[in-house]
């Protein structure tokens, strides 16, 4: 098979149908090829492709970045449609094996049963001998798999059964890094969220929000409200919060996800309902920006880093650092922000308050993944371990996400600070 046959089987399928509007399956494709034409397929490897075919830095990590896997899973299935309907005949086919991403170029016979040729006299050919043997072997071939498959099933029930249920891969960094949450069946895990407010305005009988605004204080300060009011007549604004973004519902799945199995008292509340008591007796995560609840916006005050919808500010900068960690304009889908992450100790000793603190929408879903998946927490905890091996007490960690519409496809540290513990307030007396 000459190389001028296999650039002409690629050309074919790059200008295939199936592959139409799949311009990084394409230059994925072409760049594998064209790797293997110069005898170069041993080279190839998803660092490299992430770096040569769909522009990643050469800092990249493929571990943290999936979009090689991703997109290879796709293009085989796009080669085995291609070659199924548009090209059944080709004579060379490309094909990708699975766990590997040097293409193979596999020469393929439209008709491979070989022509039934006619003795010369004319007489017709003899007729099959009986196939009973081969259908008896496919019979018991047939059954052995059921069986196998069968006995597979209950094997893989009875494990789930006696090892319980089953999330991520518990590592010694996951231990490290939530021990302090889920050390003590004594103290329940309180997941607490931010649900975004909206205005009811009775005479127009409409939901109205604006995104810079979090807090019934903030309304009459909002000259876009004061403009809608004026323009629907609407004098009275109630507020209502009812509604949770798609950040919310993914943060809580991956978190209940992963605790569920390892601490039974699991409780979850809206901000707009905790209290001291609350605040006092449990773990904490809270899921949202944490300076909606007054409680939360004390304890944030000991950090370094101030979360707005706009940025995240840094109030003590590093040699390095930058004083301001920008977030994309509201309304863009695609790009980076950055996401704050903090820790700090609760009221009560041997008490946590974590804080998955974002004002988009999509940012508290990238956190909840990053602090749930074993390979991003332990790059956290490299980053933060003392030489003790101990986390410190009360750190804050600035990530970077970047997103595919409003889909986290890579997160990576930036910064962290260790902090100082907050002061907290006496609880109230019971009257």
């Amino acid at each position: 098979m000459t190389i001028e046959e296999k650039r002409n089987a690629l050309e074919q399928v790059l200008q295939s149908r199936v592959l139409r509007r799949c311009d990084q399956l394409k230059k994925m494709l072409r760049f594998n090829c064209e790797a293997e034409f110069d005898g170069r397929g041993d080279e190839i490897s998803e660092y490299l492709i992430g770096v040569e075919a769909f522009g990643r830095p050469t800092s990249h990590s493929p571990v943290e970045d999936s979009i090689v896997r991703t997109r290879a899973y796709e293009l085989r299935n796009k080669l085995t449609k291609y070659y199924a309907t548009d090209a059944s005949n080709a004579p060379i086919r490309i094909e990708v094996e699975r766990g590997a991403y040097v293409p193979r170029f596999v020469p393929h016979q439209s008709d491979p049963r070989p022509p039934v040729e006619v003795p010369r006299n004319g007489a017709l050919p003899m007729a099959p001998r009986p196939r009973w043997r081969k259908r008896v072997l496919v019979a018991l071939a047939v059954a052995g798999i059921f069986l196998l498959v069968l006995v597979a099933y209950r094997w893989s029930r009875s494990v789930r059964a006696s090892n319980g249920p089953q999330t991520r891969v518990w590592t010694p960094a996951m231990e490290t890094f939530w021990k302090p949450f889920l050390g003590s069946e004594d103290t329940p895990v309180l997941l607490t969220y931010q649900s975004r407010l909206f205005l009811f305005a009775p005479s127009a009988d409409l939901l109205v929000r604006h995104w810079r605004t979090n807090n019934m204080e903030e309304v009459p300060q909002s000259a876009e409200l004061r403009r809608f009011q004026k323009r629907m007549g609407a004098a009275e604004l109630v507020e209502s919060r009812n509604y949770c973004d798609f950040g919310t519902v993914n943060s809580v799945f991956l978190l209940m996800r992963m605790i569920a199995p390892r601490q039974n008292r699991v409780l979850l509340k809206g901000s707009k309902e905790l209290d001291w008591s609350d605040i006092f007796n449990n773990n904490i995560i809270f899921i949202g920006q944490g300076d909606v609840h007054p409680r939360l916006r004390r304890v944030l005050e000991a950090g370094d880093f101030v979360d707005t919808v706009q940025a995240i500010r840094n109030l003590h900068p590093k040699p390095g650092e930058q004083t301001v960690y920008q977030v994309t304009q509201m309304g863009g889908n695609d790009g980076d922000k950055y996401a704050l992450l903090s820790r700090f100790p609760g009221p009560q000793r041997g008490h946590y308050i974590m804080m998955l603190g974002a004002a988009h929408s999509e940012l508290p879903w990238a956190l909840a993944e990053y602090i749930t998946n074993p390979l991003s927490v332990r790059e956290l905890v490299q980053h933060l371990q003392l030489p003790s091996g101990d986390l410190p007490e009360a750190f804050q960690v600035v990530l970077r996400v970047s997103l595919q519409q409003q889909v986290p496809v890579r997160i990576r540290y930036a910064t962290h600070h260790v902090v100082a513990a907050p002061e907290y307030e006496p609880a109230p007396s019971k009257k």
